[in-house]
């Protein structure tokens, strides 16, 4: 229930106090989603009657009697002796943390005066995190890494009401009052599974609880959904003693049923966990006692933190994605007719649950290595295999690159080596940082890469929900001047940079945009070529982008493509899917757009008419050349004019880049 925000106002003497994280202030889903998250702003507007200038050198005829200084501490270290004296009001997003005790003075004001925490049990409209049979492969066993998530606004179906778990009056409430735990009996408005429980809580600014702010679905705009975004936990039957099983067991209930729900208090009630079970293991709508401290399954216990995070937000997701894996299938089929001769070997080196490995051993005939990054990991794929009767298949956790001794052991080497597309999420696999080196040693000469090709499409959307993630749309908050932030936000390079971004990007997202221009190939990258040979240096090439419809341009958004073979009939794989889960594992980039005359302070789009073809200059830079230290190209984008503008550029662009992409594309 944290923020990045923590306002800590004194009557004489007001405080901004900024959270200060990993990442950069001026980064996506930080400070700007927050200032356009209007609900939030009429409510502490309200809350403090006009008390807080948010930007003070541009507001002191406003507020003239305003006296602000910032303090660039975590409100958890700061204290009265920072201050000087307590404060006579406390105005902060840090719920649960009981500031009042140190900062606040005897008779003080707290904004927001009290909260609670709500959860709602749901089914989800999509299996997630419960990956279904591919082509009689079971897969149930990866359900076992299932654990709390934060998610994307993802769609679901809600079973029960919205119930309050956890009310805090924020003036007396310390750290000892809450409850190591409670039960709470729900009935069911639907019948269907209980696939997770939603947490999301309101807050209101006085003790009369007139004045709410919410987080739940439908109350907040674009900006307060990726500001506060989601939580979901997954869920599982509770049997006797509120245990869990050795593997998951769904919960199946029917309209009018009772459930009991035990919800464990962690770390003062900052975080929770919550156990449901049907009347039948519960024998009876009696209350329970105190419940075991069991916070977790113990099957998920010693597994690293970011194992558990890996797996619900991409090993699981990708398990049930079944357009990818008949992808890969398609792609490894392609890559076996084009050899000369019968494969023998193959790696498997992506984050696609080990089922590429394991269809190449069992419907291949192939030896297959398949290399997740966890132990833990491995140990279930080797699981699965056993179960589906998978012969030939073994399974490997570590870096490919640091152990080629042990996978082709006496100088052998495998003849196909399956990798995630560009732009995976999953930390250091993307292909380009592992290709050299597999290339070098693990992949024989006449090998092949699965998927063969790629390509960076870029398209200019119109969206003015998007352009809230990295500007003030306007430089204004009703009549408080913002315009500082877009300038700074320019000066720090926001139009010459893309970023990646995904979970609010995606086809599913509750986003509102248009495409003026639908994404179009602009880089190609043949990955049986890609580590032959160094890369380093930097150039400078144009690519038309025709605009199909009339509107104004707020950002460039750009996303990889992959291809199962060559040829213009090649399948592909890429952002776009009717699969939610692909929206949680495919990275889009965005990059903002601005008129070339514009304020500073506004950051105005451009504004484009249909039939027009736009061009785009693309900067790629590799090696040495690149900003940043992540593998493969670096991409700065930007529109330069329209095509009667600059004719002759393109006509000289044309033959500039011959090799750019395999005439198959």
């Amino acid at each position: 229930m944290g923020a990045f925000w923590r306002w800590l106002p004194e009557i004489g003497l007001l405080r901004l106090v900024l959270g200060i994280g990993r990442k950069p202030l001026f980064e996506y889903d930080d400070h700007y989603v927050m200032l356009n998250d209007i609900g939030r702003n009429h409510f502490y507007r309200e809350a403090l009657e006009n008390f807080l200038a948010r930007t003070l050198e541009r507001n002191r005829e406003l507020y003239p009697k305003t006296n602000m200084s910032v303090i660039a501490q975590l409100s958890a270290q700061v204290d009265a002796d920072t201050l000087g004296r307590k404060a006579d009001l406390l105005v902060t997003e840090t719920f649960g943390t009981m500031q009042g005790d140190r900062l606040l003075k005897e008779g003080g004001e707290i904004i927001p005066a009290g909260g609670c925490q709500y959860v709602t049990l749901v089914q989800m409209s999509e299996p997630l995190w419960s990956p279904p049979s591919w082509r009689g492969f079971n897969l149930s066993r990866l359900e076992d890494l299932q654990a709390m998530v934060g998610a994307s606004s993802t769609e679901h179906i809600k079973l029960s009401k919205r119930i309050c778990v956890l009310e805090l009056d924020l003036y007396e409430a310390t750290p000892e009052q809450i409850p190591k735990n409670r039960t709470f009996w729900i009935q069911m408005q639907q019948s269907g599974t209980i696939d997770a429980a939603l947490f999301d809580w309101d807050i209101w600014a006085d003790r009369s609880k007139r004045k709410v702010l919410s987080t739940a679905q439908g109350s907040r705009n674009f900006a307060g959904d990726v500001a506060w975004g989601w939580l979901l936990q997954p869920q599982e039957e509770a049997a006797e003693g509120w245990r869990f099983g050795d593997h998951p067991r769904r919960q199946e209930v029917k309209a009018g049923d009772w459930v009991q729900v035990a919800v464990e208090f962690i770390a003062t009630g900052i975080s929770m966990h919550l156990r449901a079970r049907s009347v039948h293991a519960a024998g009876g709508l009696e209350a329970d006692g105190m419940l075991p401290p069991v916070s977790s399954p113990s099957r998920l216990h010693g597994i690293p933190r970011q194992t558990i995070k890996e797996a619900n937000e991409f090993l699981l997701p990708v398990a049930s994605d079944q357009e990818r894996h008949d992808f890969y299938a398609e792609a490894l089929q392609s890559a076996v007719r084009e050899l000369a001769f019968r494969p023998h070997t193959l790696l498997d080196c992506s984050g696609n649950a080990g089922l590429p490995g394991f269809y190449a051993a069992k419907h291949g005939s192939l030896r297959s290595l398949v290399m997740p990054g966890s132990e833990h990991v491995a140990s279930i794929l080797q699981e699965i295999a056993e179960e589906n009767g998978v012969e030939g298949a073994e399974v490997f956790a570590g870096d490919p690159r640091q152990m080629f001794d042990v996978l082709l052991p006496e100088g052998r080497r495998a003849n196909i080596v399956v990798v995630d597309p560009p732009g995976t999420p999953l930390h250091g696999r993307s292909p380009f940082a592992i290709l050299p080196a597999l290339r070098k040693e693990l992949l024989q000469d006449t090998g092949l890469v699965v998927p063969p090709l790629a390509c960076f499409e870029v398209g200019l959307l119109e969206s003015h929900e998007l352009s809230q993630i990295f500007s003030i749309p306007n430089g204004t908050w009703e009549e408080v001047d913002l315009q500082v932030w877009n300038e700074e936000a320019r000066r720090q390079g926001l139009l010459g940079r893309m970023v990646p971004y995904t979970k609010w990007l995606g086809a599913h997202s509750t986003l509102r945009r248009r495409w003026l221009s639908q994404p179009k190939c602009v880089y190609h990258v043949d990955l049986n070529g890609y580590g032959r040979a160094p890369v380093s240096g930097e150039e400078t090439f144009r690519r038309p982008l025709a605009v199909e419809a009339a509107g104004v341009v707020h950002a460039i958004v750009g996303r990889w493509v992959v291809f199962a073979e060559k040829g213009p009939a090649a399948r592909r794989l890429g952002a776009e899917s009717a699969y939610e889960g692909r929206d949680l594992t495919w990275p889009q980039y965005v990059q903002a757009v601005a008129r070339a005359d514009t304020n500073p302070g506004l950051l105005e789009p451009l504004p484009v008419e249909a039939g027009a073809v736009q061009q785009l200059k693309v900067t790629v830079r590799l090696g040495a050349a690149k900003v940043t230290g992540s593998a493969g190209p670096e991409f700065a984008l930007q529109l330069v004019g329209t095509d009667h503008d600059d004719v002759s550029a393109r006509r000289g662009d044309s033959v500039r880049r011959a090799s750019e992409a395999p005439t198959e594309l």
